[in-house]
C-alpha cells in the first residue's frame, strides 16, 4: 500500500508489561517509520472492564513520552491520547512542557518581557527567553 502512494500511520495502545518502557516504545515507533508507517497516536488504555491489568497511569506514560522525545526524530513521535470516555472524542495528554513563568517580580524586573518554563526531555526546567545578561 505504501508502495502505492497511500499515506499509513499507526494507532497503538500503551500496555504496561509490553510496550510501557522507554527501549520497547523506541523500537516500536522506529519499526513504523522504517516500514514508512507514521507514529499517529498512542492511546492511553481505555476503562474497558478486564483491562485494568494492562493500563499504566497517565503520569507514566507522559514520562515515556518525554523520554522518547529525547530518544528519537520527530517522525517517530506520535501524538499520546486519551479516548474521553462517554464518546467525548480524544484529547492530547503529552508533556506539558511549556507553563508561564509568573514568579518574576515585575518591581525587580520592570523592562521583563513574558517569560515561560519550559521542560526539557530529561524533566529539567529552562527559561524563555533566558533572563537577559
Amino acid at each position: 500500500m505504501t508502495d502505492a502512494g497511500i499515506p499509513m500511520v499507526s494507532q497503538s495502545v500503551l500496555l504496561r508489561g509490553v510496550n510501557d518502557n522507554p527501549v520497547a516504545l523506541e523500537a516500536l515507533m522506529r519499526a513504523f517509520v522504517e516500514c514508512r508507517i507514521k507514529p499517529y497516536y498512542l492511546h492511553h488504555g481505555d476503562l474497558a472492564p478486564g483491562t485494568a491489568h494492562l493500563r499504566t497511569t497517565l503520569e507514566h506514560g507522559q514520562q515515556l513520552m518525554r523520554t522518547l522525545r529525547g530518544r528519537v526524530s520527530g517522525l517517530c513521535q506520535p501524538d499520546y491520547v486519551l479516548d474521553i470516555p462517554g464518546g467525548h472524542g480524544k484529547s492530547p495528554v503529552g508533556s506539558g512542557y511549556l507553563s508561564p513563568a509568573d514568579s518574576f517580580s515585575r518591581e525587580r524586573e520592570p523592562d521583563a518581557q513574558k517569560r515561560y518554563r519550559i521542560l526539557d526531555y530529561c524533566g529539567e526546567v529552562h527559561l524563555y527567553p533566558p533572563k537577559p545578561l
